[in-house]
């Protein structure tokens, strides 16, 4: 009887590794050729370089809430000095560049031109978030910060550039301490949403500097680490290159995540007017905006009521009027004027 209990378990096992085997083994990869053209459309990282924390999520679309900007923007004026800081919008700016050379270069990505993608119409009339303005992001000039989860814009996007895929970009730049050296560490998330809806790509790609600055206690050469951030970012980018082009990548099963056909249909135009579908949020319906009158002007005048009370709560919490009109981006006598009020 035992002998038996015995090759009836080793019958199990040998079942249940080749189910999984060729569960694994027929798992879709990624063609990523199938969804070219693709146009990068946002790219965005953290404005800090905090130390790493094991098991510490990071959520991309998080945003500081009002306190955290305020404390974020004191803390920037005290370490204005502090090349973690002050060096935050080169590192973004140089983190994007690379991106763009080692897909077209290394990567054979056929790339919707960079300019074409930010001069498009339609990419520069999505309106941001109400509150994106407070958001401690670095975003490189001329991108958005968007999500993919917003299809209805994708969508629009898509047409407008004549793209089969979108992809998004977040970098998430640390520091890490190992045996007494401080280590650059670049994570890259990439989201690729593809004409059909589907996101084809979610992954994030981590790449440490492969060499560290010496820690004396508590003390190490800032200068000297912020130096070490260009060769992970061309690391981690690299990570992604090679699971892409080596059949690494499976496509993205989430439980949570069905696929919703992005339809493609041109806009129709006159000769004596032009229309545009643009959309604010995914909870509401696709608008047509007549030519003369744009999504970002539509949104101005919520944007300002936001700015204007967000001035005033940091106005009652003791900040001085120029303070608020650096932080809210409010002319300083519009500021005065809520001042006085």
């Amino acid at each position: 009887m035992k002998y038996l209990h015995s090759k009836i378990a080793i019958i199990a096992t040998i079942c249940v590794v080749c189910f999984f085997g060729f569960s694994c083994a027929t798992k879709p990869v990624v063609d990523i050729s199938k969804d070219f053209p693709m146009a990068v459309v946002s790219v965005h990282s953290n404005t800090t370089i905090p130390w790493f924390e094991e098991g510490k999520t990071v959520d991309e679309d998080d945003q500081i809430n009002e306190d955290g900007l305020i404390n974020s923007m004191l803390n920037k004026s005290i370490n204005a000095k502090n090349p973690e800081i002050n060096s935050n919008k080169d590192r973004i700016e140089m983190a994007e560049d690379k991106v763009l050379t080692m897909l077209i270069n290394k990567g054979n990505f056929k790339l919707i031109d960079k300019d074409t993608v930010l001069n498009n119409k339609v990419y520069k009339e999505v309106p941001n978030g109400l509150l994106d303005f407070m958001s401690a992001t670095c975003i490189p000039v001329g991108y958005k910060k968007l999500s993919p989860d917003s299809r209805k814009i994708a969508r629009m996007i898509m047409d407008s550039l004549g793209a089969k895929s979108l992809m998004y970009i977040t970098f998430q730049f640390e520091k890490e301490k190992s045996h007494s050296q401080v280590y650059a560490r670049t994570t890259m998330s990439v989201r690729i949403l593809n004409d059909k809806g589907k996101m084809v790509v979610r992954k994030d790609y981590i790449a440490l500097s492969s060499n560290g600055v010496r820690m004396y206690g508590n003390s190490y050469d800032k200068e000297s680490l912020v130096a070490l951030f260009p060769e992970s970012i061309e690391a981690a980018v690299n990570k992604f290159i090679y699971s892409v082009t080596l059949g690494d990548v499976a496509e993205s099963t989430l439980e949570d995540e069905e696929a919703t056909p992005i339809k493609l249909n041109r806009p129709k135009t006159t000769e004596n007017s032009e229309t545009t579908e643009v959309v604010t949020d995914d909870t509401q319906s696709t608008e047509e905006v007549e030519s003369g009158e744009s999504a970002v002007e539509k949104d101005d005048s919520a944007v300002d009521s936001e700015k204007k009370a967000m001035a005033r709560r940091m106005l009652s919490r003791g900040m001085s009027a120029e303070e608020v009109a650096e932080i809210t981006e409010l002319s300083l006598e519009e500021v005065k004027a809520l001042q006085s009020e």
